[in-house]
Order: C-alpha cells, then structure tokens, then sequence
C-alpha cells in the first residue's frame, strides 16, 4: 500500500502550496516579486514532471496521487489563467475554456472512480491507442507542460520586464511587446492542447458510465 505521504505526493502538494506563493508574488509590488512569480510558475509545471517520474521510478503509483495529480494540475492552471487574464495578458476566453473543460473531464473522472478507474496509470479510464496517446504519452505530457510552463513563466517574465522598462528605460518597448506577443499565442496554444487532451476523456468516459449503467439495469432485470 502506497503511503500518503510518499515522495511522490509530497511533491505534488508542494506544488499546490507554491500556486498561492506565485499568487502574492505575482501582485506584488517590485520586480522582483513578479519574476520570482515566473520563476516558481515554472518549477511548479516541471513538477508535474517531477511526481510522474519519481512515482514510476520508486514504483510509487497510485490512484491517491493521481487524485492529487490532477488536482494540483487544476488549481495551477485555474489560477494562473485567471492571474494572466486579470492582468490583460491574454484573453477571458481562456481561462473560462480552460475551467469549464476541467469540471467536466474532473467529474466524468471522480464519477467512473467508483467503477475502479482512474485518472492515469494501469487503471486508466483510457482504453483507446488514441485516448492513452492523447492524455497519457511522454510526449503528450511533457509538451503540454512545456507550452504552459512557457506561457506562464514567459508572460509573467515580460509583463516585469515590461514595468523595469518603463521605469528605467532599460528595454526596447516594441521589444517587450512582440515577446508578450508571443506568449500570448503560446497561452492559445496551451488552451487548445488542453482542449484536445479532454476530449478522449469525455467521450470514453461517458461510453463507461453508459455500459456500467446498462449492467446495473441488466442486473436488476435479472434480479426482478
């Protein structure tokens, strides 16, 4: 039996204690502050990482940590999109796609829980090539992680350099704003990808709760 508090795990709440952190630092009011907000929005994305590794490696995989997973996941992304948006740094049209589709794959994955399924790993409500691909790959994983490490980390950097500039002159205005650019169609990049990894979810698990509930209706027929 895995213990709550295995390595992986504690990684993974570290990870949800550090969002509040770059939540002050982010409306902090030196410079300072906001690239120590970019600097942690980043290690906390590269933990998502980190957990995953660590929890194959020391064989620790469990469904509690992939509760705790995808937890952490939400509460970073729903915050630092909102953060983003709430600083005009990209568009509301994020973070609301971003948060309606985590409720939805969030309760499709907490119903088919009790089913015995769950987020990742052997258990994976995933049964698909496409689905396992799509939510569960390395490569699916890691570039997901790498575009929202990219767009939080990079918009909070130059949204500070932005400030520094405008105090000090110290950098090309046209400059900053191409980079914030930038991390604005990586943010779009980032939401689509999340998109198109809650699909497989959506449409395997409702074909799950469809067939666990025709067996619960076939066993009562039986019964009656």
């Amino acid at each position: 039996m895995t213990s709550t508090f295995s390595l992986p795990n504690i990684v993974t709440i570290v990870r949800m204690l550090l969002v509040f952190v770059v939540v002050i630092l982010a409306y902090g009011h030196t410079v300072w502050d906001k690239l120590l907000a970019a600097l942690f929005a980043v290690l906390i994305v590269v933990g998502d990482w980190l957990d995953g590794h660590l929890a194959r490696k020391l064989d620790k995989a469990s469904t509690l940590g992939s509760v705790l997973d995808i937890a952490a996941d939400r509460i970073l992304e729903t915050v630092m999109w909102i953060i983003l948006a709430d600083l005009d740094l990209i568009p509301i049209w994020i973070p609301v796609v971003v948060i309606s589709r985590g409720i939805l794959t969030d309760s499709i994955r907490g119903f088919v829980l009790q089913f015995g399924y769950s987020g990742f790993g052997s258990h994976t409500l995933q049964k698909s090539r496409i689905g396992k691909f799509v939510t569960g790959s390395p490569i699916m994983r890691t570039g997901y992680a790498l575009v929202k490490a990219f767009s939080f980390g990079w918009l909070l950097l130059f949204e500070a350099l932005s400030q520094v500039g405008a105090r000090w002159e110290m950098f090309d205005a046209g400059l900053i704003a191409t980079a914030l650019k930038i991390g604005y169609w990586a943010a779009i990049l980032a939401a689509v990808l999340c998109l198109v990894r809650g699909v497989p979810v959506v449409i395997e698990g409702i074909a799950i709760i469809r067939r666990e509930e025709a067996r619960v209706k076939g066993s009562d027929s039986v019964g009656h």
